[in-house]
């Protein structure tokens, strides 16, 4: 009896190894050699033997023992498993799509502590050895490890259950923040877990070992790029998936921060030291964190809390985690802000608080408007945004780029306004009406000046202060400065007439000058020549001389009544007679000079 039941269990043990060859379609023999076909793995199941002794393992075991086993058969390769002993079923490999990742679960392995949420990560060829994983301490459950998209993975599907999950990726132009949901309990001062390097994230691994947080991450995940990580050990948020955020999230706080042209970004921080005794204002400058792109960094090396010393230059693009810094951007391009009525759709400028300029002096109400061109350089916007503040987003916690007109709008107001307010208090309390009339080149000036001297105060340069002219509430007054601007143009003018009377003689004196010395000059040539020459000779060359400008004609033949017709007898005695005349008055001169030289050497 025995005996026949041995051969039975043979027989059938036989019967099922032909059958499982046949289900492998290799044509096995009954002797038990096996192939699995390829793009397949083989799973076995051991019939028969001694019962697994090992506890930990229940339902799969890594022994050679009775039941489903860890190991598993790969393609192309001869096994001899008598078909009487083992069952073998042939199932597909796993094939991770590209674009996605593989999360595993194992069916069988240790207890994982109560403090770890994912199975710990061993050395087991990506879960295509179920044996080493059992034997190298694999927890059951869900696995920190992940399988990586477009690649294939023969792994013992009794032993790993693998589902799909798309990679993490994160636009262009954007970031990606991280929430872990496993690791180590940060202190409760801290809002942020303390960085450790973990390859983006992608090596959970590393993350837990190094000791790693729960919590918000420093570190962001920059865009244009998909990552390899477990989404059951990391949430990411990004502009795809942020949704309705809990802390007010949204996809503005996930772009990156580009600085325009024309402005700088004053950073404030969320995180740091808080400042000690005596350290007020903004915080100092802190070396080797990359314009705020390290966090961790910055926090090692001492930063403070609040507005930092350091800013953002323009034309630039930051990636920074909106968790840790707000950036309030501040024009430092030229501002031309103007005192003058405004509307409600001018609420947004940073003049908006500034109206037409009204000055009551003796009971006239006096109306002006003014412009006044300044620039607030990159080393000012710190302090400015110090003290004038960012109020519409400082209690939200929530970090980002902010644009505002908040700040410089107040410092327009408290700062400029009021310099020029207090200045036209002062100036119509100590004048009358009619000094503050006429005075206004000398107000002006003065009031460039008080302003100058209030913007230098913080740092802001001062261009140019235009001044209008003032209009009254009272018709009669404006008439009345019309007639003393008449009056005063009416009087420019004649002075302007009078200067030109005083250049005129200057001119004239000039010439009478000039003609007496040619008087003088020809004078003396005439002396020189009579003295050469002879008064006789002298007179008669002037005659000469005069005669040749008369239209007499070249040659007059015939007596000398001819030349009678031309010149008179009597013009011509004349002509004589002044050129003797004239050669005997500065001959006479020269006799006395001679007679007083002769008297000096008798």
């Amino acid at each position: 009896m025995i005996v026949f039941t041995v051969v039975v269990l043979l027989l059938a043990g036989a019967v099922g190894g032909a059958i499982a060859v046949g289900r492998l379609g290799m044509g096995g023999r009954w002797l038990g050699y096996q192939m699995v076909p390829p793009d397949h793995v083989g799973i076995v199941e051991r019939r028969y033997g001694r019962v697994n002794q090992d506890g930990r393992f229940r339902r799969i075991t890594p022994y050679d023992t009775r039941g489903l086993q860890a190991r598993s058969l790969m393609p192309g390769q001869n096994y001899w498993l008598p078909p009487w002993l083992y069952r073998v079923e042939v199932v597909p490999r796993v094939d991770v799509p590209a674009g996605m990742i593989g999360l595993v679960t194992a069916q069988e392995g240790a207890k994982r502590s109560p403090s770890r949420t994912l199975g710990k990560y061993v050395e087991c060829d990506s879960f295509q050895d179920g044996g080493a994983f059992l034997l190298n301490g694999g927890e059951q459950g869900r696995q920190l490890a992940i399988l990586r998209g477009d690649n294939s993975y023969y792994i013992n599907t009794s032993l790993f259950t693998v589902e799909f999950a798309p990679r993490t990726h994160v636009p262009t132009g954007t970031i990606g923040l991280v929430v872990a949901r496993s690791g180590g309990v940060r202190p409760p001062d801290q809002p942020f877990s303390r960085h450790v390097e973990c390859d983006n994230f992608q090596d959970g691994d590393a993350f837990l070992l190094n000791g790693g947080e729960q919590g918000k991450q420093m570190a962001i995940l920059a865009g244009g790029t998909s990552y390899d990580i477990n989404p059951l050990l990391f949430e990411v948020t990004t502009v795809d998936t942020v949704g309705g955020s809990p802390d007010g999230l949204t996809a503005d706080h996930l772009k990156e921060i580009a600085i325009p042209v024309g402005h700088t970004g004053v950073v404030i921080t969320l995180d740091g030291r808080e400042p000690g005794r005596g350290e007020e204002g903004v915080g100092p400058l802190v070396p080797d964190h990359r314009s705020f792109r390290l966090p961790w960094v910055f926090l090692a090396n001492g930063g403070r809390r609040g507005v930092q010393e350091e800013t953002l230059g323009e034309g630039s693009v930051y990636a920074l985690n909106p968790w840790f810094v707000r950036v309030v951007l501040i024009p430092t391009r030229l501002l031309i802000l103007e005192w003058t009525k405004k509307d409600v759709s001018q609420s947004g400028n940073f003049d908006a608080a500034l109206g037409q300029i009204v000055v009551n002096i003796q009971g006239h109400r006096l109306q002006v408007e003014m412009s006044q061109t300044l620039q607030i350089p990159d080393r000012a916007a710190p302090k400015l945004v110090s003290r004038f503040g960012d109020t519409a987003t400082s209690g939200s916690g929530l970090g980002g780029l902010v644009i505002n007109p908040g700040p410089v709008q107040r410092f327009v107001e408290r700062v400029l306004g009021g310099a020029v307010e207090t200045y036209f208090n002062a100036i119509a309390a100590a004048s009358t009406i009619d000094e503050f009339l006429t005075m206004y080149d000398s107000t002006r000036m003065e009031l460039a000046s008080q302003v100058c001297q209030a913007l230098d105060e913080w740092g802001v340069e001062a261009a140019s202060t235009t001044l209008g002219e003032f209009e009254s509430e009272n018709p009669e007054l404006d008439l009345a400065r019309q007639r003393i601007f008449a009056e005063q143009m009416r009087g420019k003018e004649l002075s302007e007439q009078a200067k030109n009377k005083l250049i005129e003689a200057r001119i004239q004196k000039i010439q009478n000058a000039t003609d007496k010395e040619i008087r003088l000059l020809d004078v003396a040539v005439l002396e020189r020549q009579i003295e050469l020459l002879g008064r006789d000779t002298v007179a008669m060359r002037m005659f000469l001389n005069e005669l040749k400008e008369m239209k007499v004609p070249e040659m007059i033949s015939g007596d000398a009544g001819a030349l009678l017709e031309y010149l008179p007898m009597q013009r011509a005695l004349e002509m004589i007679g002044v050129a003797r005349q004239r050669a005997e008055q500065v001959a006479l001169p020269a006799e006395q000079t001679e007679r007083s030289e002769d008297s000096e050497d008798d």
